[in-house]
């Protein structure tokens, strides 16, 4: 049996989007959900502290609702948790519990088939002990998806092949298919005229060439149990990410935003590609690199270059 799954749920339709999304999951995983009621009272934003739990009858109708949403799941637990912070109770019962992941939805402006972070989905991102999967507006009553084709952006950063590794570890759990996607953005018309005049012939075609057998030496690593597409895309890491995303049914990104190490902070291309993302996106948090004393990493993965598949 796998680490359990951590779900927000509240009632709302974006939350039970959420719990949709973590069963699906759960079932294919083999994990136990920990479905959260995370809330802060209103009476502790005057005095924190002295609020009573949900009245009864409330709590009861979110139960109720978690229930009708998991349609017969056993394996869950349903837990009511006030705090200041919806997102810091999701963060600490993820990290006493070891869980896998937090599931949450988007926010309620996103359009339907979308992602949009709200204000509890950016602060679940914020140094949350797991990886962290946001799902679109609308998921719940959308048809059936087997999440079947698993996308990962990729990059041969640290990151990358963390998420490569959950991406192709999620595949294989399907038995769907993994598609690893780089971003080479290699703008050539970028550089100042006179610097290009000393760049030697075929230059920009030498980085494309290494960059491809980067990206095969780590399709290579992961073919086998899964069919694997592995494909250098060219333009802005951002928009090739969110085309994707339209393709896939699940979207991997490893994020290098400069918070505690293990934890997950969004960086400048994860934040984006979960703004505009078509389909669920699982973040990865920033990993150890060889000199923090936590194993070896490729020496290929410690060369990237701008504008890459992870940030």
């Amino acid at each position: 049996m796998s680490q359990p799954i951590v779900v927000g749920f509240d009632g709302s339709e974006r939350s039970r989007d959420a719990l949709v999304l973590a069963r699906e999951l759960a079932s294919v995983l083999d994990s136990d959900l920990i479905v959260v009621d995370a809330y802060t009272p209103e009476e502790w934003l005057w005095s924190w502290g002295t609020a009573p739990l949900r009245a009864e009858e409330e709590l009861r109708e979110i139960h109720a609702a978690a229930d009708a949403a998991l349609a017969g799941c056993e394996r869950y637990e349903f837990r009511s948790a006030a705090s200041p912070s919806a997102a810091g109770a999701l963060q600490a019962i993820a990290e006493d519990e070891d869980a896998s992941m937090i599931v949450v939805g988007s926010s309620r402006h996103g359009a339907a088939g979308r992602v949009l972070l709200g204000t509890v989905t950016q602060a679940t991102l914020d140094a949350a002990p797991c990886p962290v999967l946001v799902a679109p507006a609308g998921w719940a009553d959308a048809a059936p998806v087997r999440l079947a084709r698993v996308g990962v952006g990729f990059d041969d950063t640290p990151e990358a092949h963390t998420a490569l590794e959950v991406a192709h570890g999620l595949a294989a759990h399907t038995g769907g298919s993994l598609e690893i996607v780089w971003a080479a953005h290699l703008v050539a018309r970028a550089l100042p005229h006179a610097f290009a005049g000393y760049l030697e012939p075929n230059y920009f075609e030498k980085i494309r060439r290494d960059v491809r057998e980067r990206l095969d030496r780590a399709a290579a690593r992961v073919r086998g149990d899964v069919p694997v597409r592995a494909e250098l895309a060219s333009g802005d890491t951002v928009d090739v990410l969110v085309d994707r995303s339209a393709h896939v049914d699940l979207l991997v990104l490893g994020s290098r935003g400069y918070g505690p190490l293990r934890r997950v902070l969004l960086g400048s291309v994860s934040s984006a590609v979960v703004n505009k993302a078509h389909c669920p996106v699982l973040v990865i948090g920033r990993v150890r690199r060889p000199s923090d004393g936590a194993g070896a990493v490729s020496a290929d993965a410690e060369r990237a270059p701008a504008h890459a598949g992870s940030g």
